[in-house]
């Protein structure tokens, strides 16, 4: 039997969160009242059509409410508004730039189904400490120690277990990030999805944005996500429970995308499959 293990965090409108806007709750107790209301007045129809429908309305609206339903009500239903980037999500080569590799980068929606689903590898990263780089050596030492060599279409799990500081503050400022030739060391054995158990890919943002005001050197704002305007590869951020993974390979992940058209990430239910 298959051992299912999530690895993605939950998009949750109570966590101070700059990727989530708003959340409208409509509760079963009031829906009955508002969908008699878009019966009537689709929000498509023309002002003439809205007008016509009126005296309709008027004649049955006492008959139209929630004691229409059984129990009195009718369903509940919830309006976000929020990022593609929030919570656990994937980002396409359109959200590092409008080219890659010399071609228009492409959308999420535009991407193989194939590489979503794919042989997972865990990189135990955990000794790393906080706001520091994941370098090139580093992904090559955590190989070496489970004895695997990378193929093509590996997705490649690094484990920082910083999932366990969501959704404190240290989550968003401490973490450590990928460097750009770990990045691109991984890109050159194949590899097309690599996701990390942080809020970001690259090193939190004001930690970057200091380094910046400090030497003034662009190679230091969001290394790996600007290399996906020259290499072709995805990168999943907000993982979580990469540790309940009782191997560190020989198992296989999904990570499938939402198909949303023309955007540059989506949201995924990332789960290890054993």
């Amino acid at each position: 039997m298959s051992n299912i293990i999530d690895l993605s965090l939950p998009i949750d409108d109570k966590v101070p969160d700059p990727t989530f806007v708003k959340k409208k709750q409509v509760e079963h107790s009031e829906g009955g009242n508002l969908v008699w209301k878009k019966v009537f007045f689709p929000k498509r129809s023309s002002i003439i059509e809205k007008i016509s429908r009126i005296p309709k309305y008027l004649k049955h609206r006492k008959l139209l409410k929630n004691s229409s339903f059984p129990d009195n009500m009718f369903l509940s239903n919830e309006f976000l508004s929020l990022s593609v980037h929030c919570g656990t999500h994937i980002d396409a080569p359109f959200h590092f730039g409008p080219y890659c590799e010399g071609e228009r980068a492409p959308f999420i929606h535009e991407l193989p189904l194939d590489w979503f689903i794919s042989d997972g590898v865990v990189l135990d990263l955990t000794h790393k400490i906080h706001n520091t780089l994941i370098t090139e050596k580093d992904i090559r030492t955590a190989l070496s120690s489970i004895n695997y060599t990378l193929k093509p279409f590996d997705i490649v799990l690094i484990r920082t277990d910083f999932d366990k500081y969501w959704p404190k503050k240290e989550y968003f400022t401490e973490h450590p990030g990928m460097s750009r030739e770990a990045t691109e060391w991984l890109i050159d054995q194949g590899i097309k999805i690599i996701g990390i158990d942080t809020n970001g890919f690259d090193l939190p943002f004001m930690q970057m944005a200091t380094s910046y005001l400090v030497n003034k050197d662009s190679s230091n704002l969001w290394p790996s996500h600007m290399l996906g305007r020259k290499r072709h590869y995805l990168h999943i951020e907000r993982l979580a429970n990469l540790r309940n993974i009782p191997v560190s390979h020989g198992f296989k992940v999904s990570c499938l995308p939402i198909s949303i058209k023309d955007v540059g990430a989506s949201w995924i239910r990332a789960i290890a499959i054993t």
